[in-house]
C-alpha cells in the first residue's frame, strides 16, 4: 500500500453479527473513504436482506473469513461469542475489531490475547465512548501541570431500552453478567484515559430477583493516587453519561457525553466513525493485541469477585461436587527476591489439596496459565513461602490475598520439592516477586477470601 492518504487501497473489512450496533459500524464505513465494507454476516437471512445487492452475504462467520482479500472483520456478535469468533479471525490471520467486552471470561480474554501476540494479528477492542467528542474536548483542556485527584464516570440508563432486539443483553449467561459487565467496560475504559491503569478498591452491586447486577458503584485508584468513582445503573429513568474531574488546584471540569447530541444514542454516529478510524490506524500500524480490552475485563472480573462471585481467570473446582468452605490462612515467613523464564515447573493432576496447620508451602507467580496437567510452567516469579496457620484444602481458582490485597488466582500445584513442600502457582497478569508485590515476612495471606 501507499502511505499517501489518496493513493492507498482501502482496508477491505468484513462485519460479522447485524445486531443494534451495526447500523452504527456501517454508517462509519460509508463517511471513510479509506475503509471498504466488502461482506456481511448473520445467522438471520432477513438481516442480511438490504445487503445482498451490494456485497457477499453469509450465515457462517468462517465463510466470510475466507473472502479473498479480506483485512480485517468488525465481530458485533452476542457478549458470549466474542471469543470463538474471534479466535476464527486471529487464527485465520484476520485483524479484529470486537464490540466491548473483549470477552465474557477472563481466561478467554487471557487466551485471545496471547493467540493475537502469538500470530502477529491486531486485536482491537471498540470503546466507542473514547471518540466522544466532548470527553476528548475536556481532556484536552485540562492544564497538563495540575494532578488529578479524583474522577467520576456515570454511565445510566434503562437497559431495555438500548437492548432493542438484542435481548440476550438481559441473560446473565449471555451477556457475562449485568451492568458491570457491560457497560463496565466503556465506563473502566474511560476512567483510564484520564488516569492511565487502575486497580479495584471497593465496589457495591446490586442485583434484582433474577440476580442480574442492575446497579453498582465501583472505586478505582490510579498509581498517581488519583481515584475514580465508576456509577453504573441499568434501571435509569431516562439517559445520563457524563465525566467529572477535581483536579489538586480545587477546580472541577465536566463533560456530559450525550450533550449537543439530542436523540436516542445520536452520539454513537460519530463515536464509531471514532473506532473505525483508529482500528484502520491500528491495522495499518500493525499495533495492539488486546491489551486495552483485556484490562477492562480484568476489572470486570474483579468488581464481580469482590461481591463473592467466583474467579473466571482459571477454572475453579466442579459446583456439582463441590460446596462451601472456610478460607486457607496462612503466615509469610521469608520472602523471595527473583524471577525465572526456564524454570520447568510442572503442573500436577490434581486441581486441589489439603494442607496441615504448621506446614509451609512456597507460592510462585505465572501469565502461562493453561491448567491442563503436565502443562510446562517456565515463566515465573517467586513470592516466598508460607506457613498454614489453620488446616483446609486449597483449589485450583482460589484467590489469594496478602494482607487483604488480591494477588492472583491458584492455577495448581509443582509437587518437584514434594513431600517438603508443594509450589503453589498463582495466576497473574505479568509473573511478580515479593518485593514487587510489598510483601514483608509476618503478612497474612489467605487462599479463598479477604476476609
Amino acid at each position: 500500500m501507499s502511505t499517501t492518504e489518496t493513493e492507498r487501497e482501502p482496508l477491505r473489512v468484513g462485519l460479522i453479527g447485524l445486531g443494534v450496533i451495526s447500523k452504527f459500524y456501517v454508517a462509519a464505513f460509508d463517511e471513510l473513504p479509506d475503509v471498504e465494507l466488502v461482506a456481511v454476516c448473520d445467522l438471520r437471512p432477513a438481516a442480511l436482506d438490504p445487503f445482498r445487492p451490494r456485497m457477499p452475504v453469509h450465515t457462517d462467520h468462517r465463510q466470510l473469513l475466507a473472502t479473498p482479500g479480506l483485512d480485517a472483520v468488525v465481530v458485533n456478535v452476542p457478549n458470549d461469542v466474542h471469543h470463538a469468533v474471534c479466535a476464527d479471525a486471529v487464527a485465520a490471520g484476520v485483524a479484529v475489531c470486537v464490540e466491548k467486552p473483549l470477552t465474557t471470561r477472563v481466561a478467554d480474554g487471557r487466551a485471545l490475547v496471547a493467540a493475537a501476540r502469538d500470530a502477529g494479528v491486531v486485536l482491537f477492542t471498540s470503546f466507542h465512548r473514547r471518540y466522544n467528542d466532548n470527553a476528548l474536548a475536556l481532556l484536552e483542556r485540562l492544564p497538563a501541570d495540575v494532578p488529578v485527584t479524583s474522577l467520576t464516570v456515570r454511565y445510566l440508563e434503562r437497559i431495555e431500552e438500548h437492548a432493542g432486539d438484542d435481548r440476550w443483553y438481559l441473560d446473565p449467561e449471555r451477556c457475562g453478567g449485568g451492568c458491570v459487565a457491560d457497560n463496565g467496560p466503556n465506563a473502566f475504559d474511560t476512567a483510564r484515559q484520564f488516569l492511565g491503569a487502575l486497580s479495584l478498591v471497593e465496589a457495591k452491586v446490586l442485583r434484582d430477583a433474577e440476580g442480574v447486577d442492575r446497579q453498582a458503584t465501583v472505586e478505582l485508584r490510579a498509581a498517581s493516587g488519583a481515584t475514580a468513582r465508576i456509577e453504573l445503573d441499568w434501571a435509569y429513568p431516562g439517559e445520563r453519561k457524563d465525566i467529572e474531574v477535581h483536579l489538586a488546584d480545587g477546580t472541577v471540569h465536566h463533560a456530559d457525553m450525550l450533550g449537543g447530541h439530542d436523540g436516542f444514542k445520536r452520539s454513537l454516529w460519530h463515536e464509531y466513525v471514532g473506532v473505525l478510524t483508529e482500528f484502520a490506524a491500528a491495522v495499518r500500524a500493525g499495533r495492539g493485541h488486546g491489551e486495552e480490552g483485556l484490562a477492562a475485563l480484568e476489572l470486570v472480573d474483579r468488581v464481580y469477585r469482590s461481591q463473592g462471585a467466583p474467579s473466571t481467570a482459571v477454572p475453579g473446582p466442579d459446583p456439582s461436587e463441590d460446596g462451601l468452605k472456610f478460607p486457607v490462612r496462612s503466615t509469610l515467613v521469608k520472602i523471595l527476591t527473583h524471577r525465572r523464564d526456564d524454570r520447568g515447573m510442572s503442573l500436577t493432576e490434581f486441581a486441589s489439596r489439603c494442607v496441615r496447620r504448621g506446614e509451609v508451602h512456597e507460592l510462585v507467580t505465572t501469565d502461562q496459565l493453561d491448567p491442563t496437567p503436565g502443562a510446562v510452567v517456565d515463566r515465573v516469579g517467586f513470592l516466598g513461602f508460607v506457613e498454614i496457620e489453620s488446616a483446609g484444602v486449597l483449589d485450583r481458582g482460589d484467590e489469594v490475598w496478602a494482607d487483604g490485597r488480591r494477588i492472583g488466582a491458584v492455577l495448581g500445584f509443582d509437587d518437584c520439592h514434594f513431600p517438603n513442600h508443594y509450589n503453589v502457582l498463582i495466576a497473574v497478569d505479568t509473573p511478580t516477586t515479593g518485593p514487587e508485590q510489598g510483601l514483608v515476612p509476618g503478612m497474612e495471606v489467605r487462599f479463598g477470601g479477604p476476609n
